[in-house]
Formats: structure tokens, sequence, C-alpha cells
């Protein structure tokens, strides 16, 4: 009996806890910004930038870094702690076509490009430093990369005296991945900024054998609460 009324206490504490830290009034916000990251880096030593074969090069550096365009929506289920969902775009690179005639001139090779998107779940905690305008931050998270990169490629296995294709297969390549996201931050007002990296464990898409990181500065802004 008593390890049931401790177990009851024990819970009916934690939820006059949650309630204690909890505020009434506005209980959401919606974000949006832009995200910076620059070239990844391994967790062990791998040389080479780019993946190639016959029918496709691929430049995991190049298509990893560079800008996108967020929006988020946070729920406070706690006084100064969130959890949200973070919806980000970006039109990149997605691969340039193999020059057959020329294979040691990338410049004239084909750029794909296509719009990116990245979905993650995020907890994020504020700690008041001044008259609740600014804040530090604490954020981690689990993204879903690299959505709407599937495409079909064609590889040619020969080619006659004409020119002529003897032999070609059809195939599809995703570049898909996930993410786990570590960042701090400062909070001024409606102002953030977060700077961070993402750490990939395992990925599919290139010829790397060890995962990586993908440093990050979002800057956003508080476009409304409610």
């Amino acid at each position: 009996m008593k390890i049931k009324q401790f177990i009851l206490f024990s819970f009916l504490g934690f939820v006059n806890f949650c309630l204690a830290q909890t505020e009434p009034g506005k209980k959401f916000k919606i974000d949006a910004g832009i995200e910076f990251r620059i070239v990844p880096f391994n967790f062990r030593n791998a040389e080479g930038l780019s993946t190639s074969n016959q029918f496709f090069l691929y430049n995991r550096d190049k298509h990893l870094s560079g800008n996108s365009i967020n929006m988020g929506i946070e729920y406070f289920f706690l006084k100064n702690t969130t959890i949200g969902i973070s919806q980000s775009f970006r039109y990149d690179q997605l691969y340039s076509d193999y020059n057959l005639n020329n294979p040691n001139d990338f410049s004239s090779a084909d750029q794909h490009m296509r719009l990116i998107a990245d979905t993650e779940i995020q907890l994020k905690h504020y700690i008041p430093l001044k008259n609740n305008n600014q804040y530090l931050i604490a954020n981690i998270g689990y993204g879903f990369m690299n959505n709407n990169t599937l495409f079909h490629v064609t590889e040619v296995y020969e080619r006659n005296a004409d020119g002529q294709i003897i032999f070609s297969r059809s195939s599809e390549v995703d570049f898909q991945f996930q993410a786990y996201k570590i960042g701090v931050g400062y909070k001024y007002k409606r102002f953030e900024a977060v700077i961070g990296t993402y750490i990939v464990e395992k990925h599919n898409f290139d010829d790397y054998t060890s995962g990586f990181g993908m440093p990050f500065l979002k800057l956003n802004y508080t476009v409304a609460n409610f």
C-alpha cells in the first residue's frame, strides 16, 4: 500500500510541478527566418568531395551547405520550454550530368536543381536573463532531411562506334537521411539566433563511411503569439 501511495503522491507532485511551470495566456508562437550552413565536417578522415560514376556526379559538400528559409510553430507545454515543428526549404543542386565526351571537364556538366525540404521536430528551453525580454536558448531536435530528392538516372554501360547505346538501365537515387540537432542561442524580444550542428550517423547517398556534422546558424523572428 505504501508503494502505491508513493507512486500516487509522486505522480500528483509531478502534475503539480508542470502546472506550476505553465502560465495562462499565450501558448503558441510562430517563427520565420533563414538558416545558414557551412561545409560539413567528417567524424573520421575521408578524402574527396564528390561521388562519381558513369551516369551522374554528386558533391555532398556543395549540396548540403548553403541557405534555406524556414517556418515553425512551438507550443509552451512548460512556462519556458516548448515542443515544436519546423519546415525549411532551399533550392539547391541535386546532381550533375557526367560528361562522357570530356570526363575531366566538370564545368561543362549540366546542373540539376531541386526544391529540397527539411522537416524537424525540436525541443527548446528558454532561460530568462532580464525583464523577460532576453533569454538564453538550449535547443535539441531530430530532423528528416533532404525530402524531395528522389530522381531517376540512366546508367550507360557501353556504346558502339557510332555512339549508339548497346545497353542501359534506369535506376532511382534518393538523398534522404535523418539527423540529430544540438544548438545554443540567444533571444531578444521577438528575435532569435541559434548556432549548432546537425549530427548524421548513417547515410547511404555517397561513398563516405563515417558520420558527419553540418554546422548551422539560424536567425528567426516571432511572427505571432497566441
